[in-house]
């Protein structure tokens, strides 16, 4: 099994979008969060995305955050049948937010009814693991 087919794969290196990012400050220290500021790569699946935030630890990505407004519940639903399809594992954290595991990589996706909006994050187990709770404060 592999990575799904999204624009930003796990462990690409910087270079393959340096022209298209603008440096944010850092969340975590050792690693650096950049804004995709690009107009090729804004979606994930049928969806605009509204921001997208990579993460690297050096020159390698490590973890993308992907926040998906104008959106509702169905929306988390289909976001989430196509995560299950493809995973080894599934935890449903609440009623609207889960963990998925496909191949390597771990997905999360979260529905926030008040701004209705997506939260999608997803990147190396370890990382989305012990660093989710500070990921999910924009």
């Amino acid at each position: 099994m592999k990575q799904l087919n999204l624009p930003f794969k796990i462990d690409k290196q910087y270079e393959n979008w340096e022209f298209e990012l603008d440096a944010l400050d850092d969340r975590l220290s050792g690693y650096h969060s950049y804004k995709y500021i690009g107009k090729q790569l804004n979606y994930f699946l049928k969806f605009i995305t509204h921001k997208t935030e990579l993460i690297f630890n050096g020159d390698y990505l490590t973890a993308v955050i992907l926040t998906i407004k104008k959106v509702n519940e169905k929306d988390l639903h289909i976001i989430n049948q196509f995560l299950v399809q493809n995973a080894s594992k599934q935890i449903q954290v609440d009623e609207l937010s889960s963990k998925f595991k496909v191949w390597r990589i771990m997905y999360f996706s979260s529905y926030n009814p008040k701004k209705k909006q997506i939260i999608v994050i997803y990147g190396k187990p370890r990382f989305i693991q012990k660093h989710l709770l500070i990921l999910l404060k924009s």
